[in-house]
């Protein structure tokens, strides 16, 4: 449990969890954003990874969703290397449409994804007291 979860569970206030939705094509990192919000989700948004790094250094993230193949100085598969180094507690799922990671990366989503694949994606890094029902 994170120190915010903890925090909001002894204060019993409720909370949606933090996914940040990392994506260099702006129709699909939208797509995906704008349907995880209206999923329950709390939904941040970066273009690449240097911009997810400086949200992640920010703001208390729960999932990151991420393209492996992005401009920057670093790429997705990097992202996450370095939330394992530094954020091991971030739940992570890759998405790409041309390379699959080997094992330690996380869940992997292969573009173009449906958002009902999305969604189980998400159900299963998650733990269920934290995934929003649907309505």
């Amino acid at each position: 449990m994170t120190v915010r979860q903890n925090t909001l569970q002894e204060s019993g206030a409720v909370t949606a969890p933090v996914i940040l939705v990392v994506e260099d094509e702006v129709l699909m990192r939208a797509a995906a954003a704008d349907h995880l919000r209206q999923a329950g989700y709390d939904v941040m948004e970066a273009g690449n990874a240097d911009e997810a790094l400086r949200l992640l250094q920010k703001v208390e993230i729960d999932v990151v969703l991420s393209d492996i193949a992005m401009p920057g100085s670093l790429d997705g598969l990097g992202l996450i290397r370095w939330l394992r180094r530094h954020k091991p507690q971030v739940k992570t799922i890759v998405t790409s449409g041309s390379e699959q990671p080997t094992a330690g990366y996380g869940m992997f989503l292969s573009k173009p994804y449906r958002l009902v694949d999305l969604d189980f994606c998400v159900a299963k890094v998650l733990p269920a007291v934290q995934t929003p029902c649907l309505a």
